[in-house]
């Protein structure tokens, strides 16, 4: 769980010094202002409906003191933002035992551009999993970079998020940088986390861009892998570490569309049974394959209609589909429509496909101890089934200004009846306060992703505070 680098560290002491910096330069161009004609300026927010005091004549009242920025404001102007946040889950996400987690997390970001140069942008948390326990202390730096722009180019170097696709949050493109499925954050987006990176893209003309990735450091999705009488894990990141990706994209014409490339290693491991060991546990191998993605995705919107579609073919180094180790080679697709309902409801709809090539039924392996782990190890890489049939729906409606939010979504694989479903509300009380409540419920049989899941069924509430 824990991810400390020396490279988002060091990025993290440069924005500091830049925003200083920045803060300088700032300073050092803003022109002499007098107190009264600072206090006095409200340029932007429209004509004033306040009485204006008159000049005319002598006033008995005392001269105005400047008025003095808060802390909160002088935090903001100099790049500093974050949220502190205190929750309740009845689960957690590892399908074990543990329940009734009292949860806290510091979320801290730093993001400035300097007049002119790059800019700095650094996001992390600390946090508990079980605060009245002493389990699970939690340090990461999501992203921490610097980017900066010259003429048609955009560069960016440093530990970063780098998310691909257009479909609604399942992307057959999207494997560049990973996710933590443990973290007990209501908010979708915000398992993900980067990898030290270096991206370059040129832009020209209406929307076109070309983008190119190297990563020379690889991180893995974390699941709730943990070692129990019956099974002990053994986990390898790989000790080659290159991976490219290139991305040709359109945007901001009638169709926006994308076509890319990836060479890299595959985020999800793969599963190998390494024998038994002394206590009679099954020792499994976690292992992360090279794979090459091909893929495409494109996205219009025709009246309160968006269509999007993404597709992906995946090549793994089990060419046919001979070795229960390895994942086959595999096809992925996602297509849907997006409806716009107006009075701030939406409503989305997918239906998203997996084919396998060389598939290989577990039945077929003789192994007992080999069928078990390929088992597991298909389910987690969605290749149980030759063919995958599956849908996914979200609504989402908007109340009182915006102010309150509910949205309801679900997902279900139609050929092994497993499904999951997910109930949230949000409320923003405040600038500063925000709360977030709602329900995970997961279900279907022991060959199913959703079945294996159902410990991790949870009630859960949250109040973040923001500064």
């Amino acid at each position: 769980m824990c991810s400390t680098h020396r490279g988002p560290l060091v990025a993290l002491v440069i924005a500091c010094c830049m925003g200083q910096v920045a803060l300088a330069e700032e300073t050092r161009a803003q022109p002499a202002v007098a107190p009264e004609a600072a206090a006095g300026s409200n340029e932007g927010d429209g004509p004033s409906m306040a009485p204006v005091e008159s000049d005319d004549g002598p006033s008995m009242a005392p001269p105005d003191e400047p008025e003095q920025a808060g802390w909160h404001a002088k935090v903001r102007e100099a790049g500093f933002t974050g949220s502190l946040r205190g929750a309740y889950w009845s689960s957690n996400r590892r399908a074990n035992d543990e329940d009734h987690l009292g949860v806290g997390q510091l979320w801290g970001k730093f993001d400035r551009k300097l007049m002119k140069g790059p800019g700095a942008f650094v996001e992390g948390y600390v946090g508990r999993e079980d605060l009245f326990g002493d389990r699970l202390h939690t340090t990461r730096i999501r992203e921490g970079y610097l980017d900066w722009r010259f003429n048609e180019w955009d560069f960016r170097v440093g530990k970063q998020i780098i998310a691909w696709g257009r479909t609604d949050r399942l992307n057959p493109t999207d494997n560049l940088t990973p996710r933590d499925f443990t973290l007990l954050d209501p908010e979708f987006d915000e398992d993900r986390f980067g990898s030290i990176a270096a991206r370059a893209s040129f832009n020209w003309g209406r929307g076109n861009s070309v983008t190119g990735v190297w990563i020379p450091e690889f991180r893995s999705h974390v699941y709730g892998f943990s070692n129990n009488p019956a099974v002990v894990w053994r986990h390898t990141e790989p000790d080659r570490r290159r991976q490219l990706g290139i991305k040709y994209d359109v945007s901001g014409g009638d169709i926006d569309y994308s076509v890319s490339y990836y060479d890299g290693f595959d985020l999800t491991p793969d599963m190998a049974f390494e024998g038994i060991t002394a206590t009679g546990a099954r020792r499994i191998g976690l292992d992360h394959n090279r794979i090459q993605v091909i893929g495409s995705d494109a996205a219009t919107t025709v009246g309160s209609n968006r269509y999007a579609v993404e597709i992906a073919y995946t090549r793994t180094r089990d060419t046919q589909g001979d070795n229960p180790a390895i994942k086959n080679p595999h096809l992925y697709a996602v297509a849907g429509l997006e409806h716009d309902f107006t009075n701030n409801l939406t409503g989305i709809v997918q239906y998203f496909y997996r084919h396998v090539y060389h598939h290989r039924a577990t039945e077929t392996i003789t192994d007992l101890n080999w069928q078990v782990v390929a088992t597991n190890g298909y389910l987690l890489g969605s290749q149980y089934d030759r063919n995958l049939h599956g849908l996914s729906a979200r609504v989402g409606k908007k109340w009182f200004n915006e102010t309150l939010e509910g949205e309801f979504a679900g997902s279900v694989q139609l050929n092994r009846h497993g499904y999951f479903l997910r109930a949230k509300m949000t409320y923003i009380w405040s600038d500063e306060i925000k709360l977030i409540g709602g329900y995970e419920f997961y279900s279907g049989s022991d060959v199913t992703s959703f079945g294996r899941q159902e410990r991790n069924k949870a009630l859960f509430a949250e109040i973040r505070y923001f500064f």
